[in-house]
């Protein structure tokens, strides 16, 4: 007889509990993008995921391989800056790398589309500016159903 092993993934909403594995994977994708040569604050990076918890119009979830945090990933909804109309935008959304390439990822932004559905979002902004695996990742992107509506660009001052 055969026996496979299958792994477990729990996706849910991010607890307090998850901070710690949030933050170190942050300073990693920091170490991964194009934005490393810019310093990680460790009190700035805290803020912002501070806000994300408290502010009912942000969104943080967490995907839990075998029960640890395998990839996450972060929003909110607010208005358009023209209109009244809510609209999403994604902030982070990072897997880590051995984990590329399954569901996780396209799990997490699957949560985030229906959450900001839900909060009466019409549209969702997201894409990817760390740089990383960027045709990769916008094949996925459009695959998924999104549309590109203009690019990115940076210049060092």
């Amino acid at each position: 007889m055969i026996h496979l092993r299958r792994d477990v993934c729990i996706y849910s909403l991010a607890g307090r509990s998850d901070a710690v594995s949030i933050f170190e994977m942050c300073r990693d994708f920091h170490q991964e993008t194009q934005l490393k040569d810019i310093p990680f604050d460790d009190a700035v990076f805290a803020g912002h995921l501070a806000c994300l918890y408290d502010d009912d119009n942000c969104f943080l979830a967490v995907a839990k391989l075998n029960g640890s945090v395998a990839g996450f990933i972060s929003g909110w909804v607010s208005q358009m800056y023209f209109s009244k109309t809510l609209s999403a935008k994604n902030n982070l959304w990072y897997v880590l790398p051995q984990h590329r390439g399954s569901m996780i990822g396209i799990r997490l932004l699957k949560m985030f589309e229906a959450w900001a559905s839900d909060k009466g979002a019409k549209i969702l902004v997201g894409g990817t500016s760390s740089g990383i695996s960027m045709s990769r990742s916008n094949k996925l992107i459009e695959r998924l159903g999104y549309e590109p509506v203009g690019s990115e660009y940076r210049k060092v001052l």
